[in-house]
């Protein structure tokens, strides 16, 4: 069952955690795109957009928010995890791809029933 708690956290993960991938892996920038080149607005907007997916995915009875990692570099994103089902990766793309201001989405989801 899915608690206020959870969504919470989730939506605070994914505001503060957007683009640290750099800080974790040496140096190098999120998604490999160059982050240097980046505004605030747009850091801003992916932000958002990260945010708007996990919060779809904690709503939908067919995604499990808990086991997707979302992030966003120039409003490219990248859906990273194991799913139970087909359709639920179907589902995820979907929702990421319906989202405001996407440009495109990169699935890495892996289906393990």
């Amino acid at each position: 069952m899915k608690t206020l708690l959870q969504v919470l956290l989730l939506l605070i993960a994914g505001v503060l955690l957007a683009g640290c991938t750099a800080l974790v892996v040496g140096g190098a920038p999120a998604g490999g795109h160059d982050t240097t080149s980046r505004s605030g607005a747009e850091t801003s907007r992916d932000a958002t957009i990260t945010s708007s997916i996990t919060s779809r995915y904690v709503h939908d009875s067919v995604v499990d928010a808990l086991a997707i990692r979302v992030t966003t570099s120039q409003g490219v994103v990248t859906l990273q995890g194991s799913v139970s089902s087909q359709a639920a990766a179907a589902r995820a793309v979907e929702l990421a791809r319906s989202t405001p201001n996407v440009r495109r989405v990169v699935s890495k989801l892996t289906v393990t029933p």
